[in-house]
């Protein structure tokens, strides 16, 4: 009898030992979720101030656009240098996504352009009424033109009667040629990162980062006239670099050629409906004017 309580006793112990014995685990599949390309906004355009990224939660972009309401973008190029735009008031277009750390945006930057007062893009409008009063005093002005008066390049023949608004009176010549002096300092084969373009007429032409410019539409002597220079523009002759619209085909001269005539160069551009371009500038500026002329084209828009 106890030697069958002492095997009931170990049977009993290795029962429970075994019930003891922990479950082997289920084997467990852990579902990869997958990863999210971000959305992709393209050819999107923005408006604002460049400022640099600084110190922030993103981990992106090397430059900040700050937008009306505090309110900012990242960005980021390979193919612009940002740096040159610091604290600049511009216009950036390029593809749009949003950032690694939610809640922001970042733009690759394609393209960049310059916006400063009174000298955007977009064609100014004035009362005809005051066209009229402007280019009757650059009319008395230009009688008494210094030797860097802007002669109409069609005909050297007819150039007395023919002056360009640009025109000096003795008084300004002083400062417009300083104005020449400070765009020709520009370098002239790099820098044109700007644009004007007149969707009314359908042409753009480039400009240097550092120059202003403005277009006065149509006048009582061009189909369209716009002036370039290194400050802001306000009135007509302001510029030292102008671009003219003119009715006729080009006499006297080729398609893009460039002729230096007395203290000033005029670069020509055939046009269509029987129209042609003026580009004139004093003769310090006769790259630019080389530029401009070979690089004149048609807008999208036209």
């Amino acid at each position: 009898m106890k030697k069958y309580f002492l095997v009931l006793t170990s049977v009993l112990g290795i029962l429970t030992l075994a019930a003891c014995k922990p479950a082997p685990a289920p084997d467990t599949m852990v579902d990869e979720l997958p990863v999210e390309e971000p959305e992709v906004m393209e050819d999107i355009t923005y408006e604002g101030v460049v400022e640099a990224a600084g110190i922030s939660i993103y981990m992106e972009g090397s430059h900040r656009l700050m937008l009306p309401g505090a309110d900012f973008i990242l960005l980021q190029s390979e193919t612009v240098d940002l740096n040159g735009y610091m604290n600049e008031e511009v216009t950036v277009t390029g593809d749009v996504r949003s950032t690694v750390e939610a809640g922001g945006l970042i733009m690759d930057v394609e393209r960049i352009r310059l916006m400063r007062q009174a000298s955007s893009s977009v064609e100014s409008s004035m009362d005809s009424s005051e066209r009229s009063e402007e280019m009757a005093l650059s009319s008395l002005s230009s009688a008494a033109s210094s030797p860097t008066a802007v002669a109409s390049a069609s005909s050297v023949a007819s150039a007395a009667a023919s002056v360009s608004p640009s025109s000096l009176a003795p008084d300004q010549s002083a400062v417009m040629q300083e104005r020449t002096e400070k765009m020709a300092k520009d370098d002239a084969n790099e820098g044109w990162t700007q644009q004007y373009c007149s969707s009314h007429i359908g042409f753009c032409i480039p400009v240097h980062k550092n120059w202003w410019f403005k277009s006065f539409g149509t006048t009582t002597s061009y189909l369209w006239h716009v002036e370039l220079g290194p400050e802001e523009l306000q009135n007509l002759g302001d510029g030292p670099l102008v671009v003219n619209l003119l009715s006729g085909t080009l006499s006297g001269a080729a398609d893009k050629e460039v002729k230096t005539q007395g203290n000033y160069t005029v670069g020509y551009r055939a046009w269509t409906d029987n129209r042609h371009f003026e580009i004139s500038a004093p003769s310090e500026l006769q790259e630019a004017v080389r530029h401009i002329t070979a690089a004149l084209e048609a807008s999208e828009t036209e």
